[in-house]
């Protein structure tokens, strides 16, 4: 999966932007927890790291 991908899930599910580190990191905010997203355009995410990401974008209510 693509991290643009990924990003879009994140705002689906209700995770708020909240800063850019750099060109490569995204941090996302949710009821109070942090989520960092690796962004690297069209390139894709390593599977455990996506499968890691996933999970946690859906998971917080």
């Amino acid at each position: 999966m693509k991290s643009s991908e990924l990003n879009r899930i994140a705002l689906k599910h209700g995770w708020k932007f909240v800063s850019q580190d750099g060109s490569s990191h995204r941090e996302y905010e949710k009821n109070g927890i942090t989520l960092v997203i690796p962004y690297h355009g069209a390139k894709e995410v390593p599977v455990g790291t996506c499968k890691h990401i996933l999970k946690a974008i859906m998971n917080v209510k």
